[in-house]
């Protein structure tokens, strides 16, 4: 059987009948010397050397911030007024299969106790067309955490590059079937071979089960080795902001004495006042506390509450992080 291809030249024509639809394309490209994810308007605007963005394509799903309401301050009281989110449909194209398979863990989180329609919405409205690595570096760790490059979880089209640039596609979920159907005349049947793929090496001296167990016993919650190995944490945050599956936010009223809006904002575990009490207490008084409870979300309470996993391996913390606090060396360091 043929493969379905998707020709470089086509790419562009692919972009055009999106937006054409009335949708918008994201996808990795230069700014500012760095490729990050953003919407784009032709195949020009594509980065075609890269292992990662370094954002997240999660804001496109999860804003940075967000009006979730309004209101109106008057004599008879407070007038609070929802927003509703109306998406447009997205197509997030070269996620990369560790960032893909990190969809489960948000919607996990976003429909868990309460449907929060501010993202299943726009997750509803996107299509993710995945590209297969063919390239990495040492902060990748995915084979490390369960993924491969082979994975497909989390993407409804996935993409394997050709060496004269094409792509070879597979439609994987109902969504990615309907994609490919609404966009046919850009995608041709042929036979191609795929270049071959970047398989990181498994870590050996890390053990997922060995650190589950660990981190569940209570007596290890106060071991001095957390201060050890994490007391160069700065406090910055910015592992957690292009992480795929941290989800922390907060909600504020912004605004004057008589009207404003009500804000879903990105948030950090990793800052001082995250966890700080209105009497002043803070359970989390020390850095290496709040690193330690980033820590226990990946590898203790999201195996333990979710089936999706908590970390994907892209290794995007340890690429930003400004005093190369690497977070492979802590899993060793707890698997022992």
């Amino acid at each position: 059987m043929a493969d379905k291809l998707l020709k470089k030249e086509n790419l562009g024509k692919l972009i055009e009948s999106v937006l054409g639809k009335g949708g918008r394309f994201i996808a990795p490209s230069t700014d500012a010397r760095q490729v990050v994810f953003k919407a784009v308007a032709k195949a020009e605007d594509l980065a075609s050397d890269y292992i990662l963005a370094r954002n997240s394509y999660k804001e496109f799903l999860f804003p940075q911030t967000e009006v979730v309401a309004e209101f109106t301050v008057g004599k008879d009281g407070v007038d609070l007024r929802g927003t509703d989110v109306n998406p447009k449909d997205t197509v997030i194209f070269g996620s990369r299969p560790c960032e893909a398979a990190s969809l489960s863990a948000l919607r996990a989180v976003f429909t868990w106790d309460f449907i929060d329609e501010f993202y299943t919405k726009r997750e509803d409205k996107t299509v993710v067309l995945t590209v297969a690595c063919t390239k990495g570096d040492e902060a990748c760790f995915c084979t490390t955490v369960g993924l491969s490059p082979e994975t497909k979880d989390g993407s409804d089209v996935y993409l394997k590059e050709t060496e004269s640039g094409d792509y070879i596609i597979e439609a994987v979920t109902d969504k990615g079937k309907a994609f490919v159907e609404k966009h046919a005349a850009v995608f041709e049947d042929g036979s191609a071979t795929a270049k071959p793929l970047f398989i990181p090496a498994k870590i050996e001296g890390i053990d997922l089960d060995k650190i589950k167990e660990r981190l569940a016993k209570t007596e290890n919650y106060a071991d001095p080795v957390w201060g050890e190995l994490t007391k160069k944490c700065i406090g910055c945050g910015a592992c957690t902001f292009v992480c795929p599956t941290c989800h922390c936010f907060d909600i504020t009223d912004e605004g004057t004495a008589f009207e404003g809006e009500r804000r879903k904002n990105w948030d950090s575990c990793q800052y001082e006042n995250f966890t700080l009490h209105a009497s002043g207490h803070n359970p989390r008084d020390f850095q290496h506390k709040r690193w330690r409870n980033r820590f226990m979300c990946k590898f203790n309470y999201y195996p333990n509450k979710f089936s999706s996993k908590g970390c994907v391996g892209c290794g995007r913390c340890i690429r930003v992080c400004p005093v190369r606090l690497d977070i492979t060396e802590v899993m060793e360091a707890m698997s022992k």
